[in-house]
């Protein structure tokens, strides 16, 4: 259980604490209980997530108005701001620089064009002129993370092949740098940017860094025709980092030698595993680097054809991934991710052709016991299901925690149509936030809301990332139609969460 001053909604028994009048008492046995909770929710919104009311409905689209600030419909409370139309409209994951405090600096990953690749953006100068490209040549850059020694790291959604790339000073960089050669990490400028082939190949989408150059990464791959969707991997470097606060040079990073780990969730000495065995302990499975096809003649390791040949566990398309704030307060480490999943329609569609649904893990690594041998890497991977997805919450794709409250922001990334009985109509995808878990008996969340949905639905949310007041955060409106018509980009500032 991971409790928070949010703590123990409160449907049984915390009423007084949030001050329930008397017309809010539970109902009686026979009456819709669940129905009730979600009532609860949002008649405390306020208490329980900083805003006051929810959204009760997804946006109906279109919207085609160039105005991006006007594209989100926010619950009450919230406003939103324009940080950058600078920014290419393919702009997707997003990091802070040089903190998450009062950053100088935004950097983002463009998914659907090599040039440009990586963009800095000043906070300091005009929205329409305040990126500069400072990487080219990558394909589908996505994730991007500032690590713990000062060094930006992007990576590709590229299939099997993609890689992971480390910037070092990145607010130096005054011409852009080339990936000549993706296969090779030839670049342009080997001392500012590097291929980080020790960490492997796949479809990045995450990244959950520790202090000393360990990440906790994924996968993202469907499952197909039986075989199993992306793993969730382990790097561990070499030599654990330890300073200096900024690694200024290549050969200073964790990240240029190290083991790569698969993920198994099974006992020790158990064969229960395989499909269907997804949550609960697992073990972190050197990848055999002496396997058929596993390490290609550019010394890149294919993690695929690992998993492939040690049946690591896989999961329906593993996306996005964050560090819980009160968790790592409390000397623990655990990272949720998202499984994207399917669905051919939003909700509230007559018609579903899909409906593999969308889920939020979470990984805690746990000390090993008197009991039982070290592992490997000294800790025991335990996987549970945090947030389980829905007809009306579908598609998962960016995650972030809220600093301070430990509440979780979930965005969309799914179909925008639905079929009623009058015909099909647009809708947006939504943004949702979640309570942590309480001290009642499941290891699930106490509830989610709906906090913003996109008028605009030829676009999607993404990168979503709060400051670290936990009051505001950054999100980019991925390829609007307005904006790939006007060669711009939508960088919006959400703003007004109350922190209590």
């Amino acid at each position: 259980m991971h409790q928070t001053i949010t703590r123990a909604f409160l449907v049984l028994g915390a009423s007084a604490l949030l001050g329930l009048a008397a017309t809010t008492a539970p109902p009686s046995p026979n009456a819709d209980f669940g129905a009730w909770v979600e009532q609860q929710l949002s008649a405390h919104s306020e208490q329980l997530f900083g805003f006051t009311h929810p959204l009760e409905a997804s946006a109906a689209g279109p919207f085609d108005n160039p105005d991006s600030t006007k594209a989100l419909e926010l619950a009450q409370g919230l406003t939103a701001t324009l940080i950058s139309s600078a920014v290419h409209a393919s702009a997707d994951q997003i990091a802070m620089w040089p903190n998450d405090d009062n950053p100088q600096y935004l950097f983002v990953c463009d998914e659907e064009v090599s040039t440009p690749a990586v963009q800095r953006v000043d906070l300091s100068k005009p929205a329409n002129a305040n990126a500069t490209t400072i990487v080219t040549g990558l394909t589908s850059c996505d994730p991007v993370r500032r690590t713990p020694w000062g060094t930006i790291i992007v990576a590709e959604e590229a299939g099997a092949s993609g890689g992971l790339y480390e910037i070092f000073d990145p607010t130096g960089i005054t011409t852009p740098i080339n990936v000549s050669n993706r296969a090779a990490g030839t670049t342009s400028d080997p001392a500012h940017l590097v291929k980080r082939k020790a960490v492997g190949s796949l479809s990045f989408e995450s990244f959950a860094i520790k202090p000393d150059g360990t990440i906790i990464f994924g996968d993202e791959l469907a499952p197909t025709s039986g075989a199993a969707g992306g793993g969730i991997y382990k790097f561990v470097p070499a030599v654990p980092y330890s300073g200096p606060a900024n690694a200024l040079t290549p050969d200073q990073s964790p990240l240029s030698a190290g083991t790569v780990y698969g993920l198994r969730v099974a006992s020790a000495g158990s064969t229960n595993w395989g499909q269907g065995a997804e949550t609960g302990k697992g073990l972190w499975v050197a990848v055999n680097l002496g396997g058929a096809g596993v390490v290609d003649a550019n010394s890149n390791i294919i993690l695929r054809t690992a998993q492939t040949l040690q049946k690591f566990t896989g999961y329906y398309r593993p996306e996005d991934m964050d560090i819980d704030p009160i968790a790592r307060e409390n000397g623990v480490f655990r990272a949720c991710w998202a499984n994207t999943s399917r669905a051919s329609h939003s909700g509230g569609s007559l018609v579903e052709n899909s409906a593999v649904r969308s889920e939020v893990m979470c990984l805690v690594e746990e000390p090993p016991s008197a009991a039982v041998p070290a592992p490997a890497t000294g800790t025991i991977p335990v996987v549970e299901r945090f947030v389980p997805g829905s007809a009306e919450a579908a598609m998962f794709d960016n995650v972030a925690f809220q600093p301070f409250t430990g509440n979780l922001v979930v965005l969309e990334d799914g179909p925008t149509s639905i079929v009623t009985s009058s015909g099909e109509k647009p809708r947006g995808n939504d943004l949702w936030i979640c309570l942590p878990d309480g001290a009642d008996a499941d290891i699930q969340t106490d509830g989610c809301v709906r906090f913003a949905s996109l008028k605009d639905t030829s676009s999607e949310p993404t990168g979503f990332i709060f400051l670290g007041s936990g009051e505001a955060a950054f999100v980019n409106l991925q390829h609007r139609d307005v904006d790939n018509k006007n060669n711009r980009g939508s960088l919006i500032k959400i703003s007004g969460f109350k922190v209590r």
